[in-house]
C-alpha cells in the first residue's frame, strides 16, 4: 500500500512541474523529484523507494524530452548518495534536511547541466550554467525542507488510514 502512496506522490509531482511550472522566466525552478528522492533515502529502505525511483525515473525521461536516462541515473545515484551520507550524519537534525536537499538539487542540476553541455552541437559556455545552478540550488534549499514535511505528514496520514482499514472489527463492525 505504500507503494501506492509514493506512486500517487510521484504522479502529482511529475504532473505539477510539467504542466503549471512551465514557462520562460528568469525564475530557474528545480526538479521537484528531488527532494521526493532524498526523503526516500533518508527514510526508505532500497526495497520500497527503488521501484519507485525507477518509475519516476523513466517518467521524468520520457516527459522531458531530453537525454533518455539522465533522470534516472541522477535519482538512482542521489538516493545511493543520501543512504550513505546518512551513515554518518544525524538523519533527525532540522539542518540536515535543508542540507541534503541542496546538496541532491546541486547534483541532478549539474548531471542534467552538463548533459545538455556535452550534446549540444554548438559551443556553450560553461559560466552559463552556473546563474541557473545556483538559482535551483537556492529554490531548493528554500522549498525542499517544506516538500519534504508534506512528505512525511503524508506518510504518517497513509500509513493511519491503512491502520484503520485493516483493523480487527467487532460484531458491530467498530474497532
Amino acid at each position: 500500500m505504500i507503494y501506492g502512496y509514493h506512486l500517487i506522490i510521484c504522479l502529482f509531482l511529475i504532473i505539477f512541474q510539467t504542466t503549471l511550472l512551465v514557462g520562460g522566466k528568469a525564475v530557474h525552478l528545480y526538479d521537484l523529484m528531488a527532494p521526493f528522492v532524498v526523503y526516500l533515502g533518508v527514510y526508505h529502505l532500497p526495497r520500497g523507494a527503488l521501484p519507485v525511483l525507477v518509475f519516476s525515473g523513466l517518467a521524468m525521461d520520457g516527459i522531458s524530452g531530453g537525454v533518455f536516462g539522465v533522470h534516472l541515473t541522477a535519482y538512482l545515484w542521489m538516493y545511493v548518495g543520501v543512504r550513505w551520507a546518512t551513515q554518518f550524519l544525524q538523519v533527525g537534525n532540522v539542518i540536515l534536511l535543508p542540507l541534503l536537499v541542496a546538496a541532491g538539487v546541486l547534483f541532478e542540476s549539474l548531471v542534467v547541466a552538463f548533459s545538455a553541455v556535452v550534446l549540444t552541437s554548438a559551443p556553450w559556455p560553461v559560466e552559463s550554467v552556473f546563474p541557473v545552478v545556483s538559482g535551483q540550488v537556492l529554490w531548493g534549499a528554500v522549498t525542499g525542507p517544506f516538500l519534504m514535511l508534506f512528505f512525511i505528514r503524508g506518510q504518517k496520514v497513509a500509513d493511519r488510514a491503512i491502520k484503520s482499514i485493516y483493523a480487527e472489527k467487532g460484531p458491530l463492525r467498530t474497532p
